[in-house]
């Protein structure tokens, strides 16, 4: 009976105002209520005897079971019945079975009850009943007290700027749930190396540890599933005690164990994966960059309710309470045996780091992680290289023997280097390079003509090749072959001569001009 516009509070002032006897006009007019309404309220409190004067000193609890108590109770009906006692199953049905519809149940339940509720009040029934019975438990936490783990459902995209091939890449999200700061990083895979130096990567993110991790049953992180006692892998217990701190599994496919991160990743969809979505990036790293900004931008923005940030919560009440942060990150760290080969490399997901030469034939340890490769001749560590680099394969100069050193050298030689090295010989020399560069337009065709008058150096000496080359000065075509004719037949040694052309003395060849028209 009670007209829900009107509140208990002026419900009791209308009581107090009939029990001094105020005309109901004024009472209506005074509390803006409809007289109808104040004529309802009036028979009830008569019905049940009420006193006016009792109904004004009422509290509001009592008030309203005594209005409960004037409102009719109206039966169920037979179909309501019906349904009421089927919902309980079809909810759970609902829950197990995630290719069922509440259309497809509905048709079932027609079939059964062709009298029975249309599909509307039945899919209200449905929700009402999910919504009364999906309860959940409000967590409470401490500062410093727990980080949730979880990679986001949706993949971010590099694009190859030659190819317009795209990659697809995956984002881990981390949240410390008492403040809600956030953190996520793009990686390649979500392979254990690239998993456990994002960990890593968020704690630095942070500026310090947590006392409890929780995640998933992720195969990175736990190793055989248990509501009670889970068995974590190896690496996740090897992260937990570098960083001293307690690994968390949540229950089996009960994603609100860890609501913190559930929403943060629904967040970051809107604040990171949106602004990216018409970016074109090409490379991973700046992509992290990018989003290292929105992530800023994301935490720092002040809440509508507080007017605090995410940033200015978790400066003030909770990153003095994090845990002190090992000098260096940990990095999670394959390993495997191998004999080197005569080819003094080693191969690392598809990519081959040298290593010294001497140690071929020999049993050696590699090691690698997401930074660096390191390969050890028993404790002794032997080689070194970035992970990732712009050449491949990676290969370290000392690591090579003389002669592959030489070759190498001799391929990244040009004709600046030539003259330079010729110039150290003599004048005649350089002479003598100049015009060799000289012979062909590409220039790149006479380099091994050059590497020849160098190894002539090696083998005669400066003094002799600067001699032989004395005897071609003036000439305007010079090869390799002539400077070596010359040192071999010990020409270079006769004394000073007159340089003889090789053209020989003709009156009757022609010049240029002759053939002018």
């Amino acid at each position: 009976m009670a007209n829900q516009n009107v509140t208990m509070s002026k419900l009791k002032r209308a009581f107090q105002m009939l029990a001094a006897s105020i005309p109901h006009r004024e009472i209506c007019g005074q509390l803006h209520m409809g007289r109808g309404v104040l004529a309802k309220y009036k028979k009830a409190a008569d019905e049940r005897h009420l006193s006016y004067a009792d109904g004004g000193r009422m509290n509001e609890v009592d008030l309203e079971s005594f209005l409960k108590s004037t409102r009719p109770e109206s039966a169920p009906s037979d179909a309501r019945i019906v349904l009421d006692g089927l919902i309980p199953d079809y909810v759970s049905d609902l829950a197990h079975n995630r290719y069922l519809t509440i259309q497809h149940l509905h048709e079932n339940y027609k079939r059964e009850h062709p009298d029975g509720y249309g599909y509307t009040q039945f899919k209200k029934a449905i929700r009402d009943y999910q919504y009364a019975h999906n309860l959940s438990f409000h967590n409470t936490y401490m500062p410093g007290e727990e980080m949730q783990i979880d990679f986001a459902g949706d993949a971010l995209w590099l694009t190859d700027p030659l190819t317009g091939e795209i990659t697809s890449v995956v984002v881990l999200v981390c949240t410390l749930p008492f403040s809600g700061m956030a953190y996520a990083k793009a990686l390649p895979d979500a392979s254990m190396e690239y998993f456990f130096g994002g960990l890593s990567d968020a704690f630095s993110y942070f500026g310090g540890t947590v006392r409890r991790a929780k995640s998933d049953n992720m195969k990175q992180w736990v190793k055989k599933n248990d509501r009670y006692e889970p068995v974590f892998t190896d690496a996740a217990l090897e992260w937990a005690a570098y960083y001293d701190t307690t690994l968390e599994a949540c229950r089996v496919r009960k994603p609100r164990d860890k609501g913190s991160v559930e929403g943060a990743v629904r967040k970051i969809y809107n604040a990171i994966y949106a602004p990216l979505h018409d970016e074109v990036i090409s490379d991973l790293n700046s992509m992290n960059s990018r989003i290292s900004e929105l992530l800023d931008d994301f935490n720092s923005k002040p809440s509508k309710v507080t007017g605090r940030s995410r940033f200015d919560i978790f400066e003030a009440e909770e990153k003095p309470s994090l845990g002190e942060l090992p000098d260096t990150p940990f990095r999670f760290r394959y390993r495997k045996e191998v004999k080197l080969s005569g080819n003094y490399h080693v191969q690392v997901a598809g990519r081959k780091y040298s290593v010294p030469y001497q140690y071929v034939g020999q049993h050696l340890t590699v090691v690698w992680d997401i930074d660096t490769v390191e390969v050890y001749a028993g404790n002794t560590r032997i080689s070194t290289h970035d992970r990732y680099g712009i050449k491949d394969p990676f290969t370290h100069d000392e690591d090579m023997p003389p002669e592959h050193l030489e070759y190498m050298r001799t391929k990244a030689c040009n004709a600046a280097y030539f003259l330079e090295k010729s110039e150290e010989i003599g004048p005649y020399t350089r002479q003598a390079m100049e015009a060799i560069l000289k012979r062909s337009r590409h220039v790149e065709q006479n380099y091994g003509s050059c590497h020849g008058v160098l190894s002539l150096n090696r083998r005669y000496g400066s003094i002799r090749l600067e001699n032989a080359c004395k005897r071609l000065a003036g000439y305007r075509s010079v090869n390799y072959t002539m400077i070596k004719n010359i040192l071999e037949k010990n020409l270079d040694m006769a004394g000073d001569q007159e340089p003889v052309s090789q053209m020989p003395q003709n009156d009757y060849v022609r010049g240029a001009e002759a053939f002018n028209i």
